[in-house]
């Protein structure tokens, strides 16, 4: 197991109040939480049920009218999880605040985990996608061209990807980054059984270098710290 790196909100004589409201799920929510707790910084942990977050939504609180989102200082409001993960990760030191080119490699990762779901998210909320007229047996067609041809073809990026890493983190550094913290929770849901239908549950079975860096992951003492005293949502 690697050792944490010293957080720089350790070294700052206060750090800031962060509320994070999202559901009880993992989903967006889990890499935060897990940001948070890797790096020692305090963060109030709000699993919203569904009318609390319709409460929320039609406060006019949420810019987009999206969760999770980031409360700092009982103050400002910060939206989208790639967001939310970049501010955490410069108090944690999961991302980059003087070194411009492994920001942007962190980056490319966290751009490209967006592209690998884009189809599977479209599948699941049809209707925010402006697709609410495909019926289940137009998802069942496509949830078979994502999980034979789509969802391969990325993941076989990421195996090359980390086969290239000399740590066998996903963006090349010493140590994790905002980039691991977020496709790995992403990756567990992806082949999770009786969560995506039509998506096999051995999908990753096949990207050993991929599921060398989960196990990896969640071999984190803070990672493993974290989930013996909260259950890991589905």
């Amino acid at each position: 197991m690697e050792a944490i790196q010293e957080s720089p909100c350790k070294k700052q004589k206060s750090a800031p109040k962060l509320k994070l409201y999202y559901f009880n799920i993992a989903g967006k929510g889990e890499a935060i939480r897990l940001a948070c707790a890797y790096g020692g910084l305090p963060l109030e942990d709000i699993r919203m049920h569904v009318n609390e977050f319709h409460e929320l939504k039609v406060s006019g609180k949420l810019a987009f009218g999206q969760v999770p989102a980031l409360c700092v200082d009982d103050d400002t409001m910060i939206f989208q999880s790639a967001a939310i993960m970049r501010y955490v990760g410069k108090l944690t030191g999961l991302y980059p605040t003087n070194d411009d080119l492994y920001a942007a490699r962190i980056d490319m990762i966290v751009d490209f985990e967006n592209d690998l779901f884009t189809g599977l998210s479209v599948s699941r909320y049809r209707a925010r996608y402006g697709f609410g007229f495909l019926t289940e047996e137009h998802v069942a067609i496509v949830r078979k061209s994502l999980n034979e041809e789509v969802l391969p073809k990325h993941l076989e990026c990421f195996e090359k990807i980390l086969a290239d890493s000399p740590s066998g983190w996903v963006a090349g550094g010493e140590q994790p980054s905002i980039a691991d913290f977020i496709l790995v929770p992403r990756l567990q849901w992806l082949v999770e059984p009786g969560v995506n239908e039509g998506i096999s549950t051995t999908l990753l079975d096949g990207y050993p270098k991929v599921k060398a860096m989960m196990e990896k992951f969640m071999a984190l003492p803070a990672v493993v710290t974290y989930y013996e005293t909260h259950v890991h949502p589905k």
